[in-house]
């Protein structure tokens, strides 16, 4: 094995038949060293593939041609005459051996080959999990990038309606000092001093997404760099060996985040997401804490903490959950809807398709989407969720009546008003037996179905109904 000069990346061994091909593999490998090119660079451009590059570089007796833009491409012009003599010389050695080779020194050789190939077999599956953790660590700090691009996008949305309610608020606050002392005055001063606190934070927030984004720009490229140079390391394992295995490398998925509830009516979601945002980025600042400190290890040749299968913890993704549902309450029902669109394939994989946290999932993501304006879309939700609740939760089930009664509404707003009287007609019976006549639920179906009825041209029953 020849290892490159000073300290580096390692050749795999050289399989020859003779002498002079060994010593033009040595040759041709030093001048690949000294140049510094990969061998994926290198093969572009002398317009080479890299496996043919590699296999000429292990032992193979390359072309006069190949020779020839080696050299050309590797060695400077003041040295490539003599270089490119040199290496042709000992071609035509490798090409036309002497007639006889002692007994001995060959049987040696074998051996000696064998402790050699052994020896690079461990480091090509050294190499490989280094790589392998390289690839956790790119999807890692892409993740906390992505999440941080998002988190970004929520937080001004956010600041935007603070600016908002702070104006409105102080417009009523103005207006009640009319009033001095009233319960009015105090309870809009009290609900101006938190929005504009709330907008303190999200402003505190908002920079340090920002500021997550720079650093995951920067870890992208160094760890992009590693890469490079390990899959140049690797390449340079296998040179020749077209058996080793690369290929089904491992991916990641999705991030956690975490929220407490408050109180008041209005500041209520501002918290809570706010909380998000500030779990999403302590979150993201420990991946990148730790990458970072994996990169700056260059001592750790091998990364042993490694979680099992790469899957997302059920307290993870009832995070995710809550974030999703706040940001959509929010009034950011498009960012919800995206956010329940990666979180249910997650849910589905882990803890399965029926699983309830997976169906409230579900039923969170039509009621986005038709918030959203999507009606055609909530409608399809809809009624594939349905039949899923009936089969798992029952037909009586609260969850399941609440998605009929969201079904008939979207089916309404899609434009099938017929249809959305039909379904609401069958819901409502369903929902003074499940839940009462006088309940919150059954009362808001009766208001839908006056509506749909109106809506599809039979004002008198609307009337009717409407009345009762």
């Amino acid at each position: 094995m020849t290892p490159k000069a000073g300290g580096g990346r390692p050749w795999g061994p050289i399989r020859t038949e003779n002498d002079a091909a060994r010593r033009l593999a040595v040759l041709l490998r030093r001048h690949v060293d000294a140049c510094g090119k990969t061998l994926a660079v290198l093969g572009a451009e002398i317009n080479v593939s890299k496996a043919q590059t590699g296999a000429n570089l292990a032992g193979k007796v390359p072309s006069r041609e190949f020779v020839i833009a080696l050299i050309r491409a590797t060695v400077p012009p003041e040295l490539r005459e003599r270089r490119q003599q040199e290496a042709l010389g000992l071609r035509e050695q490798a090409l036309h051996p002497a007639p006889h080779t002692p007994p001995g020194p060959s049987a040696a050789a074998g051996r000696g080959y064998a402790v050699e190939l052994a020896a690079a077999q461990a480091r090509q599956i050294e190499t490989y999990d280094r790589l392998t953790r390289a690839l956790e660590q790119q999807a890692e700090v892409e993740r906390a990038k992505n999440n941080s691009d998002k988190l970004v996008m929520v937080l001004l949305n956010m600041i935007r309606q603070l600016d908002r309610r702070v104006a409105d608020l102080v417009q009523e606050r103005d207006h009640l000092r009319t009033r001095p002392g009233s319960e009015a005055l105090e309870d809009a001063e009290r609900k101006l001093a938190r929005a504009e606190e709330q907008e303190k934070g999200a402003h505190a927030e908002l920079q340090r997404a920002e500021e997550k984004q720079r650093q995951a720009e920067e870890l992208q490229a160094r760890v992009q760099d590693q890469l490079r140079q390990l899959t140049d390391e690797l390449d340079r394992l296998r040179a020749g060996d077209t058996s080793s295995p690369l290929d089904a490398l491992p991916a990641l998925i999705e991030e956690p985040a975490e929220q407490p509830r408050s109180a008041d009516p209005v500041g209520d979601d501002i918290d809570a997401v706010l909380a998000r945002a500030s779990a999403v980025n302590d979150e993201d600042n420990d991946t990148l804490t730790r990458v970072t400190s994996q990169l700056d290890d260059t001592t750790a040749e091998i990364v042993q903490d490694n979680p099992p299968d790469n899957v997302p913890s059920p307290e993870s993704m009832s995070a995710r959950h809550d974030l999703g549902i706040s940001v959509g309450e929010s009034g950011d029902r498009a960012q919800a809807v995206l956010l329940f669109t990666e979180l249910v394939p997650d849910l589905i994989r882990v803890l399965g398709a029926d699983h309830p946290h997976t169906l409230s999932a579900r039923h969170n993501l039509g009621i986005n989407a038709g918030e959203s304006g999507d009606h055609a879309q909530a409608v399809l939700l809809f009624t594939e969720l349905v039949p899923d609740l009936i089969r798992v939760l029952g037909a009586d089930h609260p969850q399941t009546v609440n998605a009929r009664h969201n079904l008939g509404i979207s089916v309404g707003e899609s434009g099938d008003r017929a249809q959305a009287v039909l379904l609401l007609t069958e819901l409502v019976p369903d929902l003074i037996r499940v839940l009462g006549a006088d309940h919150l639920q059954t009362l808001n179906a009766r208001h839908n179905l006056g509506i749909s009825v109106g809506e599809s041209g039979d004002r008198a029953q609307a009337v009717l109904l409407l009345t009762e």
